[in-house]
């Protein structure tokens, strides 16, 4: 290689490093937002901004959607009748449609999206057995929705369906596990964990599954990113240090920076619809409980 190769080689080495390289940085001290201590996970916001949905372990058996109130704090079931574990809620834009898993047996899962002005149930079955959809997405326009669904050979791969359920399409075909997709603001990108490198890290490509890109490369895991209301940022969790912390990151994987510092478990990070905050469940003294911490100066 001669020396002007190699200074283009160098010089791209240190951009990389560069680009994946986090920054120890201090957010704002924590507030709590609920106090029960129950396991809680898939936080999301509606899109008028006044609720946080949630689902928790509501008795012992039970896994429930619940509703925050952010103006009065007051609790309460989203579906008031259900009687099977529900998880992993997500809302369209205009509200006109969500989309959520719930269980229907042993180790079984069924994706239901609902239209809220027809009153429709969609419903998508994904076969018999121990057969469970494991995080899903719908689009802002509420058009489409993206799934992870485990394959027989091991893998786990994302799927795109119409808001019907109908005209499934497989977006990434691999031997990894392929989870945690969640739309852009636009619908034009998808963020997504994988294992494609060896270990879960985060990774973009379009809606339509191509120009997959990877965005973090560490020993640790990374999951479960969400993209900020303006589409620039992305929070995830992150095990890089040995502890389950909450992260943020340019959309392209550049100005990567720790948000929370907590010797528990931090996780299910969620951007409040006005960009400066992020909820998140963490985990104190053994019990769970939803916090949320300012990150408006880490967003330059």
């Amino acid at each position: 290689m001669n020396s002007s190769k190699r200074l283009l080689f160098a010089a791209g080495t240190l951009l990389l490093v560069h680009l994946l390289t986090p920054v120890a940085t201090n957010a704002a001290d924590p507030v709590r937002l609920t106090n029960d201590g129950k396991m809680k996970q898939d936080l999301c916001f509606t899109h008028d901004t006044r609720e946080l949905i949630y689902s928790t372990l509501k008795t012992a058996q039970l896994i429930k959607l619940q509703r925050l109130n952010l103006e009065t704090g007051a609790v309460e079931d989203f579906h008031a009748s259900a009687n099977t574990n529900e998880i992993c809620i997500d809302f369209a834009k205009d509200m006109k449609r969500y989309a959520y898993i719930r269980n229907d047996g042993n180790l079984h899962t069924v994706l239901h999206v609902q239209d809220v002005e027809k009153g429709e149930l969609h419903s998508l079955n994904p076969g018999g057995g121990f057969a469970c959809v494991r995080a899903l997405t719908i689009s802002p326009d509420g058009q489409h929705v993206v799934y992870s669904f485990p394959e027989t050979n091991g893998s786990q791969q994302l799927w795109q369906t119409d808001n019907r359920l109908q005209n499934k399409k497989e977006l990434t075909k691999s031997d990894f596990l392929d989870t945690y997709p969640r739309y852009s603001p636009t619908g034009n990108v998808i963020t997504f964990s994988s294992t494609r490198s060896g270990n879960f890290d985060i990774f973009r490509m379009s809606a339509h599954g191509s120009g997959i890109f990877q965005l973090t490369d560490h020993p640790g895991l990374d999951t479960r990113p969400v993209f900020s209301p303006d589409g620039n940022k992305i929070a995830y969790t992150s095990l890089r240090d040995g502890n389950y912390e909450i992260f943020i990151m340019n959309a392209d994987g550049s100005n990567q920076k720790q948000v929370t510092d907590n010797p528990g478990k931090d996780d299910f990070a969620c951007w409040h619809p006005d960009g400066k905050r992020i909820v998140y469940v963490g985990e104190v003294k053994g019990k769970t409980d939803i916090f949320s911490i300012s990150v408006e100066d880490l967003l330059e």
